[in-house]
């Protein structure tokens, strides 16, 4: 491939990346006061990440997390022990 192609391929796959929402495992690190916790997933620690309301969440839990386009996260809640 030319130098071209190969930057257009990379632009086209770092598009795709960025504008995709995705979600993955964490677990809980710690609980804040405030609503949020703070996550460590499998790329590292994510602080104050929002969780939903009917999740109540302690330190060590095993979590889905929800990342959309725009980079936002949130706790959808545990998974089964």
């Amino acid at each position: 491939m030319t130098r071209l192609a190969e930057a257009i391929q990379r632009a086209a796959q770092d598009a795709v990346v960025q504008l995709s929402a995705s979600w993955l495992m964490a677990t809980v690190t710690a609980v804040n006061g405030d609503g949020t916790l703070n996550i460590t997933t499998a790329a590292g620690p994510v602080p104050s990440v929002r969780r939903l309301r009917h999740y109540t969440a302690s330190i060590g839990d095993k979590v889905m997390v929800a990342v959309n386009a725009d980079g936002n996260w949130i706790v959808v809640g545990a998974t089964a022990p």
